[in-house]
């Protein structure tokens, strides 16, 4: 793969004042433009235009992005002095002086970013409208100009009441303007008293707490911004601040020669700034803006045009956003060293430090963990892993000294086979997934100081990894790292409301660390090509082995890994309510301690994958699921209920509620005729007999019978509720049914279409609100679907308006071809239409306007929705009433229908990826 050279980004918000457009009183109009400025205006158009043009080609043609930076800040002090000379009077230039500031002024200026200026005045200005004049040409040419007009005691008064504008000021470049006036600047800005390096710290500190937060504290973003995010150039602007204010310069090799950067740090620092600068640099070119989001479109073009190629386990673009995240990891440890040292040298070294010795080896200072005097892992690598143990046990530590990170680092080259094998090495690692408190901290600590990748150097290939899709949302480690932390919830009180099966499935394992192991392999073998689960079993089992563990917990383990995906699958696509599926699970299960393990471990994988797949629906399969298996084996397999069975002891129980109700018996026998033994399956005898009584009390022959039911009582979630209709079948009535429910913000977790012999329909559609809040206690809002409903079944002659919707930026940049397949069995009455394509709110309704279109009457449904996609299985029958024959004609069924879908969802070129993606990960 090659690799383009780094790139960095300027300031935002640094500029010293809020003013970005033009003086008050500025005229519409620039007055130079009267007074015979108009080829000086012109003349420099022009050279901005050949100035983007030459450095964006010179970009694409991989010129050092230091040297191209350095350059673009060159040419505007050049232009913006010219102009200067030009524009101001002599009497005007003796008064002022011109400063860059902000990114402008630390010379890291890129294509379209903001020209920060500071125009400073000897006292109360006399110039305000050349100073307009000068501004509004600016403007006028082309600049994104911020800037304030100051004069020296109003500089120093802001600097002094707002950080921002110190953090601007302290980056300040002359660019003309009088010696002596600088230097009076010069001598208010760097007072001591003004922002003290302690306060200028706590400051930036909490600014940079503040962002991190705003991005959940994480660095692998699907879509990152270069600036912002954690490990972006932001924290290395914040950390590069503080050095500055306290030893007066930011230059990295300088740092390392006062010994605040290390070596290795000081490389880091460098390589990382030149990636981001290079990639922040091509964002504007391509975006030709301003622009600091890494977009999936943008992260494709960049890895294309940068030579990274697709291989047989990874995509260009993904290669290159791993380049893309160990940078950033990287940038995020130098701002934590800088910072942790800064801490201890600088603030805590001012005051009296407090030492308190924990063992032989480890001591706390100030509250930080560190090596005692004389220890380090070169005598005795075990402190590799030892010191994460130790902050586990000791949780009123804040963190690691800085001295210790380091060491840690230097010697990172010592885990190696012979490290792995080591008993006593495998014990301390063992004891610490055994640790009650800080295993998450302290996993995530040894991921970003480089031991968790040396230890398991499986885990050390899947570091930054992304998969380029919508359903994965962070990289594979962080995605690991997060499915950990759920694990570790599940143990506490306060998840039970929204987790109470996992909950009590974790506490009901006897061993959780087995858990802990199946979770940090589970995705292990993703980026190799092949199945990652089955590589990932193959990569479990030695270091189970290797660690101690039974032939039993290494089996249960090696199951877990390989197995990870299974519970999932199934509750998706299979008929979880048909004993027989229920039958084959449990016996593939065979243990309630394995369904325990398997569920915790499903569950925390699902809602690591991405939150928002964990929803009432979702939980309601894999509550029943789960459910439904312990009573299988706790009767025990060889007693299970069969199909018919289960279907007989439902009817007799909503058989005996309905005669107390007044329904015959010949009622009864003549409504069950109607739906398919799966309505006995999917519905309780309460809901049957609800069901059947309604039914039995309406006169089909005035129109269909809709019923807004709470599904709660099967589901155990007031979230869910069913939409049942009993109508007479007529062409459109599914697609129209699915089209209002959508208009009325339902959206459709599953459908059952159910049509006997004489042409009547038992329709279940399984829907939530979109705005997440239950339905059926809503008397209003059900009065309200059942009229629309009515109204529209009542006219289906007529066309139904199908709900506009704008389709996430996201989805159509990632979109993945629909796909349509019609298919024949023996039954010459009815073909099977199969529908896979992206999930969005909305598509159920459009697929069902598009089989209106089609001519295609749908005779039964089954929907599902596979992470970031759907995929329907419809029963229908041609505008013949017969299957549809296996022809070209119906080939172009196929292709218009895929097009149409790929177009209603505003895609006109969908991508069509080279994988697809699991039930959960």
């Amino acid at each position: 793969m090659r690799r383009r050279r780094g790139c960095r980004q300027v300031s935002d918000s640094t500029r010293p004042g809020p003013a970005r457009e033009p003086l008050p009183g500025t005229p519409a109009v620039s007055l130079l433009e009267n007074d015979g400025f108009g080829a000086l205006r012109r003349s420099a158009q022009q050279r901005l235009k050949d100035q983007r043009e030459s450095i964006e080609q010179a970009y694409w043609d991989a010129e050092d992005i230091d040297l191209l930076i350095a350059r673009h800040t060159q040419f505007h002090d050049t232009m913006l002095r010219e102009l200067w000379q030009a524009l101001m009077s002599a009497d005007a230039r003796k008064d002022l002086a011109l400063y860059a500031v902000g990114g402008y002024g630390r010379g890291e200026l890129h294509p379209y970013s903001d020209i920060d200026l500071l125009i400073l005045t000897r006292g109360r200005s006399n110039h305000d409208e050349a100073i307009a004049d000068f501004v509004r040409f600016l403007w006028d040419i082309g600049l994104e100009v911020g800037h304030s007009v100051r004069t020296l005691g109003e500089c120093g008064a802001e600097a002094a009441a707002d950080l921002t504008v110190y953090t601007a000021l302290l980056e300040r470049r002359l660019l003309v303007g009088k010696r002596r006036l600088a230097e009076k600047l010069d001598r208010r800005l760097n007072r001591r008293r003004l922002w003290p390096s302690a306060k200028f710290f706590h400051a930036k500190v909490d600014e940079q707490d503040a962002r991190h937060s705003r991005y959940d504290n994480i660095e692998y973003g699907l879509e990152p911004n270069v600036k912002h995010s954690p490990g972006g150039l932001r924290d290395l602007h914040t950390a590069l601040w503080i050095m500055q204010r306290e030893f007066e310069t930011r230059d990295s090799n300088e740092l390392e020669a006062l010994g605040i950067l290390t070596a290795v740090e000081r490389q880091w620092l460098d390589n990382g700034r030149r990636f981001l600068w290079w990639v922040r640099f091509g964002l504007h070119i391509m975006a030709g803006r301003e622009q600091d989001h890494l977009q999936f479109e943008f992260q494709r073009q960049l890895a294309v045009r940068s030579g990274y190629e697709d291989s047989d386990a990874k995509l260009a673009v993904e290669h290159f956003m791993q380049d893309y995240y160990s940078h950033v990891l990287e940038l995020r440890e130098v701002n934590d060293i800088l910072l942790q040292h800064f801490r201890e040298t600088i603030v805590d070294g001012r005051r009296r430090t407090y030492l308190t010795r924990i063992d032989d080896d480890f001591c706390v200072r100030s509250d930080y963990l560190a090596f005692n005097e004389g220890v380090s892992p070169s005598d005795n690598p075990a402190l590799l892993l030892k010191v994460f143990l130790t902050l586990a046990q000791h949780d009123d530590v804040a963190g690691v000294r800085a001295s210790t990170i380091r060491a840690i680092r230097d010697n990172l080259y010592l885990i190696d086979d012979d490290f792995r094998s080591n008993p006593e090495h495998a014990r301390l690692f063992m004891t610490l997934l055994r640790a009650p408190n800080a295993l998450v901290s302290q996993l995530t600590r040894m991921r970003r100081y480089g031991v968790l990748g040396r230890y398991i150097p499986q885990f050390g290939e899947i570091i930054g990894q992304m998969q380029h899709d919508l359903f994965h949302i962070y990289t594979v480690d962080a995605h690991t790292m997060a499915l950990v932390k759920n694990l570790r919830r599940f143990f506490f009180s306060e998840s039970e409301e929204d987790f109470p099966v996992a909950c009590h499935a974790i506490r009901a394992v006897p061993k959780v660390e087995l858990l802990y192991i199946a979770g940090l392999f589970h995705d292990i073998g993703k980026g190799r090509g092949g199945d990652h689960s089955e590589l990932g079993a193959q990569y479990v089992e030695p270091f189970c082995k290797q660690h101690g563990l039974s032939d039993a917990d290494t089996a249960l383990v090696v199951w877990l890994v390989r197995e990870h995906l299974t519970m999932s699958s199934v509750s998706q696509r299979k008929d979880i309510h048909d004993p027989d599926e229920i039958f084959e699970f449990a016996s593939f299960v065979k243990s309630e301690m394995r369904l325990n393990y398997l569920f915790a471990l499903t569950v925390a994988d699902i809602c690591a994958t991405n939150p928002t797949l964990w929803n009432a629906w979702r939980a309601s399969l894999m509550t029943t699921l789960y459910t439904t298996t312990r009573r299988a084996l706790r009767q025990g397999l060889e007693d299970a209920a069969d199909r018919e069975d289960s279907i007989q002891a439902v009817k007799e129980r909503a058989t005996e509620r309905l005669l107390e109700r007044g329904v015959s018996q010949a009622q009864i026998d003549k409504i069950w005729q109607i739906p398919s033994a799966d309505f006995f399956l999917r519905h309780s005898a309460r809901d049957v007999s609800d069901i059947t009584a309604a039914v039995a009390d309406h006169d089909i022959a005035s129109g269909p019978l809709i019923l807004v039911r709470d599904a709660g009582s099967r589901l155990d979630d007031d979230v869910l509720t069913e939409i049942f209709l009993f109508a007479r079948d007529q062409p459109k009535l599914f697609s129209t049914s699915v089209i209002v429910l959508d208009s009325l913000e339902l959206s459709v977790q599953s459908a059952n279409v159910y049509t006997d012999d004489d042409g009547l329909c038992f329709n279940s559609y399984m829907v939530m609100s979109r705005d997440g809040n239950p339905v059926v206690s809503d008397a209003r809002r059900r009065e309200r679907i059942e009229a629309e409903l009515a109204t529209a079944l009542a006219n289906l002659h007529e066309p139904v308006q199908l709900t506009n919707r704008r389709v996430p930026r996201q989805l159509q940049q990632l979109y993945s071809a629909a796909t349509v397949k019609i298919s024949n069995t023996s039954d010459p009455a009815s073909s099977t239409l199969t529908i896979t394509a992206a999930d969005h709110p909305g598509v159920l309704a459009l697929i069902g306007s598009l089989l209106i279109d089609a001519n295609l009457t749908v005779l039964s449904a089954s929907i599902t929705t596979l992470g970031e996609q759907i995929e329907d299985v419809f029963t229908v029958t041609g505008a013949d009433g017969r299957a549809l024959p296996d022809n070209a004609e119906t080939r172009a069924i196929e292709a218009q229908l895929a097009a149409a879908i790929d177009e209603g969802l505003g895609v006109s070129q969908p991508r069509r990826k080279s994988r697809g993606t699991g039930a959960a990960s």
